[in-house]
Order: structure tokens, then C-alpha cells, then sequence
């Protein structure tokens, strides 16, 4: 069973490809011959050609001359004698063959001259076949002479000539131009449609890539079509005889490419071969015409891509052997009709041109495009069909799913929230061990300046130099830590209120002026004049601590240039007055790809060794967590090689609250100018601390006395009636 339905299959296919291909050869052979009726209308098949000599000599149509290049150019005048007996009105003259630019005269009168404007170029499309009533007073009973003159630069040809009734004569002519200009046109514009239509869909789906060749592959096989029947061809020669020509390969490869991988070959040397060839076909074709070969070259290269087309042919035919199923069947009928049409009208072109023959390639995808978008929407509709069977069971799993993600969302709730409460315990020990931590750290501090002022020799005291870096360094770490841990741990309560924002950015630039200047680089400042009369509302002692933290930055990583730190006022999108405080640099910059890591604990560009000399990494971070923390909008703008710009917005406050009075300093001078020594309290609750302080503070040359509370100073103070207190050290 499943033999005869494959043989019936076959036969149906066969049938289908030779119906269509007898009716185009019929077509392509009939022209008027077929037309009119022997009795009615003459075929002229012999010519008398005038040579270059002046000499004479008869030469059967269709008659094809060249010459080589340099030769004056081709002006042939061919002589045609026709007995037509009693003259009969209503006659006309009809050559299906006129490639080149002509004059036809009739017994000595003009019926057509296209001769008579040189810029009129070559015949083209409809323009090839031309039909020419005749009047009546230009026949005459007899014989009449025909004499037919034609003009070319390099090659010319004359098909046979008919001489017979206008209306029989129209009707070949308008057949024969029916099958070579308006059918190419309305079966390439069905072709462009169906592989736009392909296009869409290999769009949709770009995976399936041999969807996206076939439709390139239509699209310039359509255009191609139109292109060859247009009555002005675009380009000169020889141009345009040139790519004319290489378009065979740029819709045939696509094509063949398409066949091979829908059979699932894997020939990727193939597809680079047709590539290049593609490539290196202009520099052959213009080299070919250099040495006066061109019709040769473009000849073979058409032979070339026909060969092509039988690979890509029994590509299909493996694919069919493969699937038998109709669509591969009459996917491989098409292939093989594509190569029959094909090498037709190359051998067409080689022993018919004089006769212009109809192109049949334009013909054939009409049978191969419309079967494989058949084979897409077969796919589509199968696709389709699987695809609500898939998503019925998708439904019955996600239903599954769902009722076990609602478990899984359950659990994580209760991670989530452990985890919370995990890392809110670690914030605040981390928070606690950081300040125990950083009290004997500050106790070994003051140990070493007290002993780097006991001490005397150069070598103990670069050495007590080098320790007190090293503490110095793991006293600012901590303080970091702190800084961060406390952010984390909610530790730090924003105090809002009004203040001025001038007086802080220019005690800010003063702190930083002696490290700039140390590194060469200017360090300036910018308020807005408004910033006299508006202050700033936010946490003061956050706000400069967030800009310390900037502009330590941009002093650290500067190298040339300068420090800008700026106010400005400005307005947000609802109009409300605000300010934006600057820090700019000219350092090195900051690549988009980083704007979100520099924010990050301990990440430094720049920095992979982890050198301490470049900090620690945490200044950004402990910024973002302030504006964050105090609900302000902080910006990077940075270009590599130029500068950073930070910039955080504020709100502005219509006043600034008065700042307190600065207390005078302490005498130390005692009655008729005697210097006393200064008597200090020093309260810390810390044993290590109060005693590292008060020996720094008594090789300073103070009075000292030191305990864990006010009371307890107070009380040893009172001891002795000679002390006097005149600063405090307080925890």
C-alpha cells in the first residue's frame, strides 16, 4: 500500500512538472509561428547583408555578427524581398527579435527609425519585439524590399521577419510579449511576496537560518526578473551585461544553501566556496571584459550556477528519499524542474539569442516558492497543534508547581527573616567589637608617642615611626568598620536641621588644602552667592562627613590638575529649589561598567593587590549607605582619562540656625606673665587609655590628673588646693 500511494504521488508530481513545463516550451517556441496561419502571414527566413566591403551575401535568420574590441562599431543593413501578390490592406510587419537599435523601411519608406536619436540605447523588455502596420500605399502589388539597418557597439542580431495581416501579426506579438515581460513580472512579484512572507516568519524564528536563505534568495530572484524585463536598463554597458549576469549567483546560492541544510548536509566547504566565488565574480567578469572575453566568462559562470542548482536538486532528493511524503515529492519535482528551466535557457541563450527566446527561469519558482511556504505553514499548523497539547500539560505542571512554590515561598520566608535577624546581630557585634577594639588601639597610640618623645636614637625612632603607621592604618580601618557596621545596624539616627552651607565647604577646602598642595594639585572653591541668604536642611555632621569621604577620594587618586568642590542651586522636576554639592576631579576616571562596584565594600580599581597606601575601599561605600540612610540623591559622572563628578542634592531650608559661640582659648599664662603649667583632666573609662594619655599628656608638659569619672577627677583635684583645671580630655 504505502508503495502505490508513493507511486501515485510520483506520477501525480511528474504530471504536474511536465504540464508546466510544455506549456512554457510551447510558449517559447511558438511565437508568431504559432500565431497565424501559414497561408496567411510569411516567415522570412534568409537576408541579403550589405558586408563592410560594400559586397553582398545571403544569410539565414536569425543572424548574429561581433566584433572585437577598438572596431568601429556594427552598422549591418539587411535586404529582405517578400512576393505578397495583390496588395492586401491591414498588413503589418512583425520581428520578435530586435535586440538593437534599427531602421525598417518598406519600398523605400520609413515605418520605423529609432536610428535617427544616437542616445536612444539598445531594446529592451517589450521594446525587443516589434510590430509595425504598414500603410497601404507603402505596399505595392508583387515584390516589396524590406531593408532593415541596425546600429551596435559590439554585437548585433536579427531575428526572422513576418510580413502578413495586422490582426493575426498582433496576436503573436501580444502573446509573445505577454510571456516575456508581463508574466515574468506577475510571477516574480508572487515570489517576492511568498519570501517576504518567509522573512516574516524566519524573523519570528531566526533559529531555523535556512528559512532566512530561501527568503533572501526570493527576494533576489524577483528582482532579478523584473530587473531583465525593464525597457531601460539601469546601467551602461558593460555593466550592466555584467551584473545581469552575476545576479544568477547571488539568488541561486542563497537557494542551494537553503536545499543543503533543509537535507541536513554538512557541507560548510561548499557554502564558503559559493561565498567566495560570489565575491571574486565582479573582479572575473571586468577582468574577462579587459581582455575581451566577457560573454565567454559570463557564459560559464551562468553554467556554473546551474551546476549549483543540481546540487542543491539532489539535496532535496535526499531529503524527499528521506521524508516520502508529498511535500518532499513535489519539493524535489520543483528542484528538478528548476535545473531543466535553467539549463534550457543557457543553451537558449547560447544557440536561440538572435531568436529572443522566453526565459523560463522566471518561471520556476513559481512552482518551488509557493511548495516550501506549503511545507512552512504544514510545519505552522503541526507546531500549533503541538503546542496546545503542550500547554495543557503545562497548565496540569504549573498547577503542580504552584502548589509547591507556595511551600518553597513559605520556607524562604522564614530563612529570609532568620537571615535578617542573623545579619542585624552580626551589624551590632560587629559595631561592638570595632569600638572595643579600637579602645586599646588608641591606647597603643598615645604608648608610642609618648615613647617616640622619651626617645632619642634615629634607628628606635623610625621604627616607632613605622609602628605608628601601622596603628595609625588599623585605627582607621576600624573606624570604617564602626562607621559601616553602625550604618548597617541602625545605629545612626539622622539629627535633621537647618544649617549654612557655606562656612562647612570652606572648612572642608581648608582641611584638604595642605594635602592637595603636597600633591601639586589646585584645590577650589565654588558657593552659590544664594547660599548667603538659603541654607541646607539635612544632618549636618553626616552631610560633611559624606563630603570628607568624596573629597578624600579625589585628592588621593589625582595625580595632576585639580579639586573642585561646588554648590549650586538648582530645581527638580516638580520646580522645588534644592541644592547640589560637587566634587570634581581630573584624575583618572571611572569606566560606566564600574559606576556600581566603586559603591562596594573593599572594591578599589585599580587596586587588585590590595596596596593599604590606596585605602581601604570603603569611603564610597560608607557615602552611599549616609545618602541612602538620609534620604539624599547621590550621582557619578565620570569619562576614563578626563575625571569622576559626585554630586549629592540637599534640600533648601530659608535660614540657617545660629551657629555657637567659640568659647576663648584657655590662658596658660599666669599673673605677670609667668608661664603655669597647664592642669588638664583627663576622664576615660578605659584603664589603657587614661594611662597612655596621661603620659603623653604630662611629657607634653601638663598637669595631669586622670580618672573614670567626673567625680573622681573632681575629687582628687580637690586634694590639693594648688591645682587648677583649666581643659578636659573626655571619652
Amino acid at each position: 500500500m504505502a508503495r502505490d500511494g508513493l507511486r501515485t504521488i510520483l506520477r501525480r508530481a511528474g504530471a504536474l512538472a511536465a504540464l508546466l513545463a510544455a506549456g512554457l516550451l510551447h510558449a517559447n517556441h511558438a511565437g508568431a509561428a504559432d500565431a497565424v496561419a501559414p497561408t496567411q502571414a510569411r516567415e522570412l527566413t534568409q537576408a541579403l547583408r550589405t558586408q563592410p566591403d560594400g559586397s553582398h551575401a545571403v544569410y539565414p535568420l536569425p543572424d548574429r555578427i561581433s566584433v572585437p574590441p577598438g572596431a568601429p562599431a556594427l552598422r549591418p543593413v539587411y535586404r529582405l524581398d517578400v512576393d505578397i501578390g495583390t496588395a492586401a490592406a491591414d498588413q503589418a510587419l512583425y520581428v520578435p527579435g530586435l535586440l538593437n537599435r534599427a531602421r525598417v523601411a518598406v519600398n523605400g519608406h520609413v515605418v520605423y527609425d529609432a536610428l535617427k536619436d544616437p542616445t536612444r540605447l539598445a531594446p529592451r523588455g517589450a521594446d525587443r519585439l516589434l510590430l509595425v502596420p504598414l500603410w497601404d500605399d507603402v505596399l505595392r502589388p508583387g515584390v516589396n524590399h524590406i531593408e532593415i539597418a541596425l546600429e551596435a557597439p559590439r554585437w548585433t542580431s536579427l531575428s526572422p521577419v513576418w510580413i502578413g495581416p495586422e490582426r493575426e501579426l498582433r496576436q503573436a506579438y501580444e502573446r509573445q510579449r505577454w510571456w516575456q515581460v508581463y508574466a515574468p513580472v506577475v510571477a516574480a512579484s508572487l515570489i517576492f511576496a511568498l519570501s517576504v512572507c518567509v522573512l516574516l516568519l524566519w524573523a519570528r524564528q531566526p533559529g531555523q537560518s535556512q528559512y532566512g536563505y530561501f527568503g533572501i534568495g526570493g527576494v533576489v530572484w524577483s528582482l532579478h526578473s523584473v530587473w531583465g524585463v525593464l525597457p531601460d536598463p539601469l546601467l551602461p554597458y558593460p555593466h550592466f551585461a555584467v551584473w545581469w549576469n552575476l545576479g544568477f549567483g547571488f539568488f541561486v546560492a542563497p537557494i542551494v544553501v537553503f536545499c543543503v541544510r533543509l537535507a541536513q548536509w554538512r557541507v560548510p566547504r561548499l557554502e564558503r566556496s559559493m561565498w567566495l566565488l560570489l565575491g571574486a565574480g565582479p573582479l572575473l567578469a571586468y577582468g574577462a571584459y579587459a581582455v575581451d572575453r566577457l560573454d565567454t566568462v559570463l557564459m560559464l559562470w551562468r553554467l556554473a550556477w546551474i551546476g549549483a542548482v543540481a546540487l542543491g536538486a539532489a539535496a532535496v532528493g535526499y531529503f524527499a528519499f528521506v521524508r516520502r511524503d508529498l511535500h518532499s515529492i513535489l519539493l524535489i519535482t520543483a528542484a528538478a524542474t528548476a535545473f531543466a528551466f535553467g539549463l534550457y535557457d543557457w543553451l537558449a541563450a547560447l544557440y536561440l539569442g538572435g531568436r529572443n527566446p522566453v526565459v523560463l527561469t522566471h518561471f520556476s519558482g513559481l512552482v518551488f516558492f509557493p511548495l516550501v511556504v506549503s511545507m512552512l505553514i504544514d510545519g505552522f499548523v503541526r507546531a500549533t497543534r503541538d503546542l496546545e497539547r503542550l500547554n495543557t500539560e503545562l497548565e496540569h505542571r504549573v498547577a503542580v508547581k504552584s502548589r509547591e512554590l507556595m511551600r518553597a515561598l513559605e520556607s524562604m520566608r522564614v530563612a529570609k527573616d532568620g537571615a535578617e535577624s542573623a545579619d542585624r546581630a552580626k551589624s551590632s557585634f560587629l559595631a561592638a567589637a570595632s569600638h572595643d577594639l579600637r579602645q586599646p588601639m588608641h591606647a597603643l597610640g598615645l604608648y608610642m608617642a609618648a615613647l617616640q618623645a622619651e626617645t632619642n636614637e634615629a634607628s628606635r625612632i623610625d621604627l616607632i615611626d613605622r609602628m605608628h603607621a601601622s596603628v595609625g592604618a588599623l585605627d582607621t580601618l576600624f573606624d570604617a568598620l564602626l562607621d559601616v557596621s553602625r550604618i548597617d545596624a541602625g545605629a545612626i539616627e539622622p539629627q535633621p536641621g537647618r544649617f549654612a552651607l557655606g562656612p562647612m565647604l570652606h572648612r572642608l577646602a581648608d582641611d584638604f588644602a595642605a594635602q592637595a598642595a603636597d600633591q601639586g594639585l589646585r584645590l577650589s572653591v565654588r558657593v552659590a552667592p544664594a547660599a548667603q541668604q538659603l541654607g541646607a536642611r539635612s544632618d549636618p555632621m553626616l552631610v560633611e562627613r559624606i563630603l570628607r569621604n568624596l573629597l578624600a577620594n579625589a585628592v588621593k587618586y589625582t595625580r595632576t590638575g585639580g579639586v573642585l568642590l561646588a554648590c549650586r542651586l538648582r530645581h527638580d522636576t516638580s520646580g522645588a529649589q534644592l541644592w547640589r554639592i560637587e566634587v570634581w576631579d581630573t584624575g583618572p576616571g571611572i569606566p560606566e561598567t564600574e559606576f556600581e562596584r566603586v559603591f562596594e565594600e573593599f572594591y578599589q580599581l585599580g587596586n587588585p593587590e590590595r596596596n593599604r597606601a590606596a585605602g581601604l575601599g570603603l569611603g564610597l561605600s560608607i557615602v552611599r549607605r549616609l545618602t541612602r540612610l538620609l534620604g539624599h540623591r547621590l550621582a557619578l559622572h565620570s569619562l576614563p582619562g578626563h575625571g569622576s563628578r559626585f554630586s549629592i542634592e540637599l534640600p533648601v531650608s530659608d535660614g540657617v540656625e545660629a551657629a555657637a559661640s567659640t568659647p576663648a582659648p584657655l590662658a596658660a599664662m599666669g599673673a605677670g606673665g609667668s608661664i603655669e603649667r597647664l592642669g588638664v583632666a583627663v576622664i576615660d573609662d578605659d584603664p589603657e587609655v587614661r594611662d597612655s594619655m596621661t603620659a603623653l599628656l604630662t611629657r607634653w608638659g601638663c598637669d595631669v590628673v586622670a580618672g573614670a569619672t567626673g567625680e573622681e577627677v573632681l575629687a582628687r583635684a580637690g586634694t590639693d588646693p594648688g591645682r587648677r583645671l583649666q581643659a578636659a580630655v573626655v571619652d
